[in-house]
């Protein structure tokens, strides 16, 4: 079974992985882990910046050297020492996080001296909320009291093409449209539960930049050796 580890900005993502990816990347032979960066003794998750990734990604094999790593950031509010996010401003979202994720994969491989196809980085425009866009029906499901909300979150979504062009601004992203929810949207407990429902299928559909990421973490159980890597955006 092909190793595959997956390291995300917080607990979000780990159950993200755990409840959402790794049951379906198991199907294709590929055993899918959430890690989380250490920013200090103790303590993951947070504090994300391109020093502690190159660490992490090092560090994430361990002792299995046939292993791939990805990554699952958001590309909002990304730290301006990942290479390409300042130069990167003002192209289109998934193009700004194609650009930034073949950047990364050249600095990581050349910093950690691993074999490129092993490194699979991946930037998720504008943020994991984003992937919560795809069906506004499931996510409204998640308490009683949001469903007065369906037509208001509705219209963002109808507003833009996919739900990964939702703006990114300290007001308009997808987790600040978000805060209109009461009882509060609760990122580490609704996130997750609401990816489920809403299925994987469902976001794959809506979300195109992140289908092409889980479409190239598919083909390393059968095709190791011939990842396609993201391609430079200018």
């Amino acid at each position: 079974m092909t190793r595959l580890f997956i390291i995300g900005e917080g607990p979000t993502e780990e159950a993200f992985v755990k409840a959402v990816l790794a049951p379906v990347l198991r199907l294709s032979n590929i055993h899918a882990k959430a890690l989380l960066i250490e920013t200090s003794r103790g303590h993951r998750g947070g504090g994300l910046n391109l020093e502690r990734t190159t660490r992490a990604v090092r560090n994430a094999p361990q002792q299995y050297d046939d292993a791939y790593v990805s990554t699952m950031f958001d590309l909002y509010a990304l730290h301006k020492t990942f290479p390409g996010v300042t130069d990167s401003v003002g192209l289109q979202a998934s193009n700004r996080a194609a650009r930034i994720e073949h950047l990364l994969h050249a600095d990581i491989v050349a910093r950690v001296g691993c074999r490129p196809e092993r490194f699979i980085p991946h930037i998720q425009p504008h943020e994991f909320e984003s992937l919560l866009f795809s069906d506004i029906g499931k996510l409204c499901d998640a308490e009683p009291e949001w469903d007065k909300h369906r037509a208001a979150l509705s219209k963002v979504r109808a507003d833009v093409a996919n739900p990964e062009w939702i703006n990114d601004s300290p007001h308009t992203a997808p987790s600040k449209r978000l805060e209109i929810l009461r009882p509060r949207y609760r990122k580490t407990t609704h996130g997750p539960a609401s990816a489920v429902r809403i299925t994987l299928d469902k976001i794959r559909e809506q979300c195109p930049h992140f289908r092409q990421w889980f479409e190239r973490l598919l083909h390393i159980g059968a095709q190791p050796l011939a990842v396609r890597l993201p391609e430079s955006i200018s």
